[in-house]
C-alpha cells in the first residue's frame, strides 16, 4: 500500500499549528512562568468572573511545564491539553477524517465531565485543578 502525502490543503493548516506551537513554545521557553513572570498572560475571563475553570484553564501553565521537561506538572495543570492538542490537529489536518456521531458525543461529554469534575472542591477532585501561579 503506497502511503499518501500531505496535500497543499492539508499542509497549510499544520504548517499554521507548528507556526503557532513554535512561536509559544519560544516565548514560553525564554520567559518560564511563575512568579511576576505570569503578569503578561491573558487571564480566563470565566474564572475571573466566576472562579470556575474552565476546560482551558491551566493550559499555558501545562504548555510551559512541558516544554520544561515535567511532564507531572504539565498533567496536573491541565489533563486534556496533549490528548485535546492531538485530536484537534488530526481533525484538522486530516480533513477527508469523519467524526461518528458517537466520538462527537464522547468528545464533549469528556470535555463536560473534566469541567465540572475539575470545579469540585474536595479531593480527588481538586487533582485535576490547575495549579495557582505563585505570586
Amino acid at each position: 500500500m503506497k502511503k499518501k502525502l500531505l496535500t497543499r490543503k492539508e499542509l497549510i493548516p499544520l504548517a499554521g499549528i507548528i507556526a503557532f506551537f513554535a512561536v509559544a513554545s519560544a516565548i514560553l521557553l525564554l520567559f518560564p512562568l511563575g512568579g511576576p513572570s505570569e503578569k503578561w498572560l491573558p487571564k480566563c475571563m470565566l474564572y475571573k468572573l466566576t472562579g470556575l475553570y474552565c476546560p482551558g484553564c491551566g493550559a499555558t501553565r501545562a504548555l510551559s511545564a512541558l516544554l520544561h521537561g515535567d511532564l507531572k506538572a504539565s498533567l496536573h495543570n491541565n489533563l486534556l491539553l496533549i490528548p485535546g492538542t492531538l485530536t484537534a490537529t488530526v481533525l484538522i489536518v486530516k480533513q477527508g477524517v469523519t467524526v461518528r456521531r458517537p466520538v462527537a458525543i464522547a468528545i464533549v461529554v469528556i470535555i463536560i465531565a473534566f469541567t465540572v469534575l475539575r470545579n469540585i472542591p474536595c479531593a480527588p477532585f481538586t487533582l485535576l485543578a490547575p495549579i495557582p501561579p505563585q505570586p
